[in-house]
């Protein structure tokens, strides 16, 4: 589970693409010239004789201190371009998140048109850096020379046409409604994952058995603090039918945790505590941050927060609050309409590491089987009061704002089929409702109540 976490983590990583783009540069780079590779050869393995001649009449007249220069060119080219990328990407950043707010940082750190444009900058230099070492162990051969500086050309133009892709999407970056867009598009994306749905008859089997566990479970308490990082259901499930085990998991994910606080509750322990203990902690690992893509509640935070900055005094954007409401109402009907993620998962009891480890759905045991639950999954009836009561209190006073959140919440409505996610829905909306009957203006009364006044919740 930790190596899957890191390497999650690296894969999350600024600099993963980077490093990534420059160790298979290197990799093509360095034996080709190192060991005389002959790109005449390979035309004429080819079959292009004519190609295969023209090679080899530029190896053997292409000057090598021209050569050097073409290579010294090229990697100071690149180190500009990459001093440039830092700079002018500093200050897209530091305008946005004055704007728009810091956490939006995390987003446009993961772009790839930034990440390839330094990997490309960086394969760039050192294979110039690579063609400088190997002509001065084979001066005199024009092969080396050749590939070295067809090498470093071919990279930097790439990183050319890459820097253009990079001007367009620092140009983004400043843009309210493209980071709204892009953010939105990550919320709902996350709010579509997970294959698996919670029904009525799983939700029924995990209230029994957190009852169960709530009476007669062994409490696992955290030994740190932290959030609890990605859990993967499917594993812990295998686990806990391998020790004859069912598991409530109590925290969510991506909350944080403090030392001493429960992080399980167990049923069917025997034998040494301290073994099971050693062994779920080790699943629940806590982290120092909280899990950053593909969770649909650090998306909606991040719309969250670009809708409060934007009905911040300072900046006074109700536009850009009613983009965001938008996308968090299109997550939330996702949610509403599928149901939420399922958190419950089976596996039989025999001992053998889980059986058919994430098989929905209770077996036919009359319930003997081995069952892992976690905590209240990421459903509409807990993500759209999460989200946009914050931005109901900061928008109270305007009415476009309110009336965009009467549409959005009406339509969820529509869609909602769990008696949860629509008492969720209803109370949202009455909250809207007290909130234009405070609005000074008769005319943004009319217009909230209108949006208000929808046969969907009566």
């Amino acid at each position: 589970m930790r190596l899957r976490w890191a390497f999650d983590a690296a894969l999350e990583s600024f600099w993963f693409l980077p490093l990534l783009m420059v160790a298979v540069s290197q990799s093509l780079v360095l034996p080709a010239m190192l060991f005389g590779a002959d790109p005449a050869s390979w035309a004429a393995a080819a079959g292009l004789d004519a190609l295969a001649e023209r090679i080899r009449a530029l190896a053997e007249g292409l000057d090598p201190d021209g050569a050097r220069d073409v290579l010294g060119m090229v990697a100071g080219g690149m180190i500009t371009t990459v001093s440039i990328v830092f700079s002018l990407s500093f200050v897209a950043l530091t305008l946005t998140s004055q704007q728009i707010g810091p956490r939006i940082i995390d987003f446009w750190l993961r772009s790839n048109a930034t990440q390839a444009l330094l990997g490309l900058s960086l394969a760039a230099f050192f294979a110039a850096l690579s063609g400088l070492l190997a002509m001065t162990q084979t001066s005199e051969d024009g092969r080396v020379a050749l590939m070295a500086v067809a090498f470093a050309a071919l990279l930097g133009s790439l990183a050319l046409v890459a820097v253009v892709l990079f001007a367009t999407r620092m140009s983004e970056a400043i843009r309210a409604d493209a980071t709204v867009a892009r953010i939105g598009d990550a919320f709902v994306t996350a709010c579509r994952a997970g294959k698996v749905r919670m029904g009525v008859a799983e939700a029924d089997a995990a209230a029994a058995l957190e009852a169960l566990a709530e009476a007669e479970g062994v409490v696992i308490r955290a030994d740190a603090a932290g959030y609890l990082g990605d859990m993967d259901l499917d594993a812990l499930a295998g686990w806990a039918g391998s020790h004859g085990l069912r598991l409530i998991v109590l925290p969510r994910e991506n909350d944080h945790v403090l030392p001493g606080r429960p992080l399980a509750r167990v049923l069917g322990q025997h034998g040494d505590p301290s073994e099971v203990e050693t062994a779920l902690r080790g699943r629940l690992a806590l982290t120092s941050r909280r899990r950053r893509s593909g969770v649909a509640d650090f998306e909606g935070d991040a719309l969250a927060e670009v809708a409060l900055r934007a009905l911040s005094p300072s900046i006074n954007d109700p536009f850009t609050a009613m983009a965001c409401i938008d996308r968090i109402a299109e997550g939330c009907s996702v949610l509403a309409r599928l149901g939420p993620p399922s958190r419950l998962r089976w596996a039989d009891g025999g001992g053998d590491g889980g059986g058919d480890g994430g098989a929905p759905g209770a077996p036919d045991d009359g319930g003997t089987g081995v069952a892992i639950v976690a905590a209240q999954s990421c459903g509409a009836a807990w993500l759209a009061p999460r989200l946009l009561h914050p931005v109901l209190d900061a928008g109270r006073d305007k009415a476009v704002v309110l009336e965009r959140a009467a549409q959005a919440l009406s339509d969820i409505a529509r869609i909602a089929w769990l008696e949860e996610d629509r008492a969720a829905v209803r109370r949202l909306l009455d909250r809207v409702k007290r909130a234009a009957e405070d609005l000074a203006d008769p005319d943004d009364r009319v217009l909230v109540m209108d949006a208000l006044a929808d046969p969907a919740m009566d």
